[in-house]
């Protein structure tokens, strides 16, 4: 309520049937009925009235209780009785109790605020003398009187647009722009232009509209078109002598200043307070519409866990709302009456700030909740792309006959107890009492980093389960269980029907091989340590230009293990297979190993025929694949000599080839043999 000079308070009439002469009682703002100061003749002696003629269009994209205050023209004082619920509307004021379900849900607001004369009592009926009934004053039901009336009409168009999680917000916010643009360039006193051009007529048609009004229409328009149709009509529904208007805002004149006996209104609550309260509706209203966004998406859908909670969360808001609004209706007129102190809301609001409804609880939960929905969906998504399922009843996969083994991926933390949502209970609940170990223990932090790796490692772990070719067969699902030792999720493994779950541990990544002893035809390695998922330990190797993997079993129990039958001088490919449960192998790191060649082994023979001139020589060439081979070359004719080196080559001169005594052939034959040693 606004004061006009010093006693006239101005305020909005929010559709209630105001007329002159009509009592008010400016504490609980509430019109008095049936009661008044004039009888009816006198009353409609002497009336002014003139013509007010006006029109204005306002568009709006905020939805808060102070956007939509500030455009209808409410005060904080008479806005305060409206969160507290002290005051009924109707018409265009019913606009202010329709807010945003979700934030997903784009909303747009296009105001009609036209007004048409001005009423007002003159000073004839204020003077002490005229008026009819003194006996008025001794009630102590009214504070003022209605002196003026501003008439005229309001009208709300909402258009609602709602927003899927995998639209392109830049084309979104587009859409909306085109659509806000159109609206803006209503102009007062302009031709309504209802053409649209492709942008617009594309965005349009994904909104819907809801009209709030002081007009009569024969049906309210549910989409954009209908809305800019019946919005070009509205200064006709007025009526020709615009006899359909309503009552738009009122002036009050205290009782007080017409006589003494008379009930007023002492003091006003400051502007600070109603602020505190206002900021305590919001922070309610909005947890409550954040509650709904997460119960439609796909954690609350999948999970009844999960749900139940955002639900008791949301129910408790509502719940409290409730009780606040009435702590607050049944204050404000004690206070304006001065029967109660402005303290009294000052410890409302103190008591607020200690209750498990405060906003940085609600805000810190949600966004809890909202990153655990987050994660939650992003697990599932990938879960449901490899195969699994979302299974409710466990009982029907363990009864199939077909289904050997069940694999679920379990989230763990569902039914945990949360500290917040058993505290509100407490409070809500009649006797209020407040269980200390509760009090005490500090809400759950949502999913802690830990938490987040052991879900994703889970992930892997399931994923490769469901990938793997060696793997026994098995059927996926996803569900929820309580596991207060497995924080976040576990994979539990369900054998051959039973309902007794295992949880299932990978083995642990072998050490790599580690060589003991090598020859030409085998390789003894060391037998690394297995964890006690471990099942069976294998070692796996294969020629370097192999594909296929050959197996060898270890005993665990022994310190080594050797592989035979090795082709000699030969690079391979080792590693080490820890395989646990349902076959499930986690290999090592791969070392190559190169066996070694024989100790003694012809490896090459020639029969070469040699001229050999005085100056001649015979050139032999060794390649070497390891290190310290030493070689011998034997010239055999009806002599043989030798030589020996660690050259890669060797160069035979005349004086290494005698040539045969007798009878004298030129030129000599002679067989060429090279051996290899290892040294």
């Amino acid at each position: 309520m606004d004061s006009v000079g010093v006693n006239v308070i101005e305020t909005a009439a929010l559709g209630r049937p105001f007329q002159l002469g009509m009592l008010y009682d400016c504490r609980k703002d509430a019109l008095v009925p049936g009661i008044t100061l004039w009888d009816k003749e006198q009353l409609q002696q002497s009336i002014r009235d003139r013509p007010q003629i006006n029109t204005v269009f306002n568009v709006t994209a905020s939805d808060s209780i102070e956007e939509k205050s500030h455009l209808l023209n409410i005060d904080g004082c008479l806005k305060l009785s409206l969160l507290s619920g002290l005051i009924n509307v109707s018409g265009a004021a019913k606009y202010l109790s329709d807010t945003k379900k979700s934030f997903k849900q784009q909303r747009l607001t296009l105001h009609y605020h036209s007004t048409t004369k001005f009423e007002e009592l003159t000073m004839n009926h204020l003077a002490s003398g005229n008026i009819a009934h003194y006996e008025v004053f001794d009630n102590d039901t009214a504070t003022h009187v209605v002196t003026a009336v501003l008439y005229g009409a309001d009208a709300c168009f909402v258009f609602d647009r709602e927003v899927a999680s995998d639209e392109d917000k830049s084309k979104v916010e587009g859409e909306l722009k085109a659509v806000f643009d159109k609206l803006k360039a209503i102009s007062v006193g302009a031709q309504l232009d209802l053409s649209l051009n492709d942008k617009q007529k594309t965005a349009i048609q994904k909104f819907s509209c809801k009209f709030y009004g002081d007009f009569q229409l024969q049906s309210n328009p549910d989409s954009f078109e209908d809305a800019l149709n019946v919005f070009a009509d509205l200064p006709k529904l007025l009526g020709e002598k615009k006899e359909l208007e309503v009552p738009l805002r009122v002036w009050l004149y205290p009782l007080d200043k017409l006589h003494s006996r008379a009930a007023k209104l002492q003091k006003d609550i400051s502007l600070g307070l109603i602020k505190n309260v206002e900021s305590v509706f919001e922070t309610l209203s909005i947890t409550e519409m954040k509650c709904s966004d997460l119960l439609k998406d796909t954690p609350s859908l999948a999970f009844a866990e999960f749900c139940d909670k955002i639900m008791h969360m949301k129910q408790n808001c509502s719940n409290y709302k409730l009780s606040f609004m009435k702590k607050v209706g049944s204050l404000i007129p004690k206070i304006r009456g001065d029967i109660e102190k402005e303290t009294a809301l000052t410890e409302l609001l103190c008591d607020h700030e200690e209750c498990p409804f405060r906003g940085s609880d609600l805000e810190k939960w949600m966004k809890e909740k909202e990153q655990e929905s987050i994660i939650i969906k992003t697990l599932l998504r990938q879960l449901i792309d490899s195969g699994a399922m979302v299974e409710e009843n466990l009982d029907e996969s363990l009864m199939d006959l077909e289904v050997e083994n069940v694999v679920s991926y379990t989230f763990t933390s569902f039914e945990w107890p949360d500290v917040l949502l058993s505290k509100q209970k407490a409070f809500l609940g009649p006797s209020r009492k407040e269980n200390k170990d509760e009090s005490d223990s500090k809400q759950n932090t949502g999913f802690t980093s830990d938490i987040k790796m052991t879900m994703r490692s889970n992930l892997t772990i399931f994923k490769n389960l469901i990938k793997s070719k060696t793997c026994e067969p098995a059927k996926f699902i996803v569900s929820s269980k309580e596991m207060k030792n497995n924080p976040g999720s576990c994979i539990l493994l369900y054998e051959n029907g039973s309902d007794e779950a295992t949880c299932f541990t990978p083995p642990s990544e072998p050490a790599w091989p580690v060589i003991e002893q090598i020859s030409g035809h085998s390789v003894v390695l060391k037998v690394p340590p297995a964890c006690p998922a471990t099942e069976e330990l294998r070692l796996l190797y294969k020629m370097k230009e192999e594909k296929d993997w050959k197996s060898q079993s270890v005993l665990q129990s022994h310190d080594t293990v050797t592989l035979t039958d090795l082709s000699p001088d030969t690079e391979y490919e080792m590693k080490y297979a820890a395989v646990g449960k349902l076959n499930y192998t986690v290999h090592s790191d791969v070392i190559r190993v190169t066996t070694h060649t024989t100790n003694i082994r012809e490896v090459h023979s020639v029969r070469s025929e040699h001229t050999v001139n005085t100056d001649g020589a015979v050139g032999i060439y060794i390649q070497r694949t390891g290190s310290n081979w030493g070689f011998r070359a034997l010239l055999k004719g009806t002599s043989a000599m030798g030589i020996e080196g660690r050259r890669e080559c060797c160069s035979f001169t005349p004086s290494h080839l005698q040539p045969l005594p007798a009878p004298r052939l030129e030129p000599a034959t002679f067989r060429l043999q090279v051996q290899l040693s290892n040294h």
